[in-house]
C-alpha cells in the first residue's frame, strides 16, 4: 500500500478525525525518524518548582512537572483529553490501584504497587490486577463504565527501553495525534450468561480490544486507555444466539444470547501480545488481482511483546447521565430513527431502514446544540463523544452514504436540506 499511486489518494474532510489520522499516520510512516534529544538540567530553581508541585501547583501549566505525579490510579486524569476517544472518565472512576502521592513516579514498581493487604490477615499479597510477563508489567489502574462502553487505564512499564519508534509523538516529525498507539492482542468475555469464556472462545472472532491509545511517560513507561464496545459486544451475543438457533454455523452448544449487562460484572481481558510497528520496511509481495503482475509492497517491521497478562476486572456500571429518547418517526420511505442514547461520554441513535437495505448504505450524522457535527468516538463511527459540547439538544440526520460523501463533503450546513431524514431531541 506504500507507494507512489497510494501518496495521491485525496484525503476527503468528511472522513472523521481518527481515520483522517490513520491514514495520515501511514503516509507519515515513510518519513525519516527524528530522534530529540533533550537533557534536562535541574537547578536550584527547579528544586523549588518541584516542591510547588508537592502543593499542587503549576500542574496544568508544566507537563514535565505533571510527569512527576503518581501515575497508577491518576491516569485517566492525565490523559483522558488526548487520546481519540475522550471523556472525564477520571469523575465517579473506579480506582483499583493508587500509588502513594509521596513516592511518585520514582516508586511505581515498589512492591508496594504490586501487592495488596488480605482484609482477614493484614498480610500483603500478589495484586491480580499487576501481572508481569516477557519482560514488561501491567497494571490496571482504573475504570469507567457508562451502559455503552467500558474504559479501561492501563500502565505498561517495560524492564528494558521500548524502541524510539514506539514514540512517534515525540520522535516524528509531522505527526499530528497527541496519543502514541500500542496494537494488541487479546481475548475477552465476561461472567454473564451469552458472554462466557465458552460463548466467546478464543480466535473465534468475536470483537476484542485490539489497540490502547495512550502517552509514554517516559522510554520505560506507557500509560493508556483502552475501549471497550459494550454494545459491539452484546450485538455478537445475539447473532451467535441466533446462528447457534438456525443451526447454520458451528456456534458454542448452549450459547445464550446477553439481552443487557448488569450494573456489576467481571470483564476479562487476557492479553498475550503486545507491539507497534517500527520505522523500518521490508520488501513483501502480491498478485495484482486485475493484471495479475506481482507488485512489490513496503511493509513495516514490528517490535513484539509477547507473554501472558490475564486479567479479571471487577466492574461498576455507572448508569449516571444515561439517557434513552424515543423518537420511532420515518420518512415516507421508511428511513428513520428510533431512539437516542446519550450517556456522560457518548451518544449514539438508533437507524430505522426499510426491509431489504442494508446499513451501510447510509450514514448517521449527530451535531451538537450549535448545529456543529460531533466527533466520533474513537473507531466507533456510529458513535459520538459529547466531550466538550453541549449535547441538551442534538440533531439527527440520516443520509445517503455517496451523497454525503460525494455532494456534502462533510458541510453541516447542508445537512437540514439533503438528509434523507431529520429530527430534534432534546434531553433533560
Amino acid at each position: 500500500m506504500q507507494n507512489d499511486k497510494f501518496d495521491a489518494i485525496p484525503i476527503p474532510e468528511e472522513l472523521n478525525h481518527a481515520v483522517r489520522d490513520g491514514i495520515k499516520e501511514g503516509l507519515r510512516q515513510r518519513k525519516k525518524l527524528h530522534r530529540k534529544k533533550t537533557v534536562f538540567r535541574y537547578s536550584a530553581a527547579a528544586a523549588g518548582i518541584l516542591a510547588a508541585l508537592c502543593a499542587g501547583m503549576l500542574l496544568a501549566s508544566n507537563p514535565v512537572l505533571a510527569a512527576k505525579l503518581p501515575l497508577v490510579g491518576h491516569i485517566f486524569s492525565r490523559i483522558q483529553e488526548k487520546v481519540s476517544y475522550k471523556g472525564n472518565f477520571s469523575d465517579d472512576a473506579e480506582i483499583y490501584i493508587e500509588e502513594d502521592a509521596a513516592k511518585g513516579l520514582s516508586d511505581s514498581k515498589t512492591p508496594a504497587a504490586k501487592t495488596k493487604a488480605d482484609p482477614s490477615s493484614g498480610k500483603q499479597t500478589e495484586n491480580p490486577l499487576v501481572q508481569t510477563s516477557g519482560g514488561l508489567t501491567v497494571t490496571v489502574s482504573e475504570a469507567n463504565c457508562s451502559t455503552q462502553a467500558l474504559y479501561l487505564a492501563l500502565c505498561i512499564e517495560n524492564k528494558e527501553a521500548f524502541p524510539a519508534d514506539f514514540i512517534k509523538t515525540k520522535n516524528m516529525d509531522g505527526y499530528l495525534p497527541d496519543y502514541d498507539t500500542l496494537s494488541l492482542v487479546t481475548n475477552s468475555y465476561y461472567n454473564v450468561p451469552g458472554l462466557t469464556k465458552k460463548d466467546r472462545p478464543a480466535g473465534g472472532g468475536y470483537p476484542a480490544p485490539y489497540y490502547i491509545e495512550g502517552q509514554f511517560v517516559d522510554d520505560h513507561t506507557f500509560t493508556g486507555i483502552i475501549r471497550v464496545s459494550l454494545d459491539e459486544d452484546l450485538r455478537s451475543s445475539e447473532i451467535a444466539a441466533n446462528t447457534s438457533a438456525s443451526g447454520t454455523d458451528a456456534a458454542p452448544a448452549g450459547n445464550k444470547q446477553a439481552a443487557a449487562l448488569p450494573a456489576e460484572f467481571t470483564y476479562y481481558l487476557e492479553i498475550s501480545d503486545i507491539y507497534a510497528d517500527l520505522l523500518q520496511y521490508e520488501d513483501t509481495y502480491a498478485t495484482d488481482p486485475e493484471t495479475h503482475e506481482q507488485v512489490t509492497l513496503l511493509e513495516p517491521l514490528k517490535k513484539h511483546y509477547k507473554g501472558k497478562w490475564n486479567f479479571a476486572i471487577p466492574v461498576s456500571m455507572n448508569k449516571d447521565g444515561a439517557q434513552t429518547v424515543s423518537i420511532n418517526k420515518k420518512n415516507e420511505s421508511g428511513v428513520g430513527i428510533g431512539s437516542v442514547e446519550k450517556t456522560n461520554f457518548e451518544i449514539k441513535a438508533e437507524l430505522l431502514l426499510p426491509e431489504g437495505t442494508q446499513p451501510y448504505d447510509y450514514i448517521v450524522i449527530i451535531c451538537d446544540a450549535d448545529g456543529k457535527r460531533l466527533e466520533s468516538q474513537g473507531d466507533a463511527s456510529e458513535v459520538f463523544s459529547t466531550f466538550g459540547r453541549d449535547t441538551r439538544t442534538v440533531y439527527v440526520y440520516v443520509c445517503d452514504y455517496i451523497k454525503y460523501m460525494d455532494e456534502l463533503k462533510g458541510d453541516d450546513r447542508k445537512l437540514p436540506e439533503n438528509a434523507l431524514f431529520g429530527t430534534e431531541v432534546h434531553f433533560k
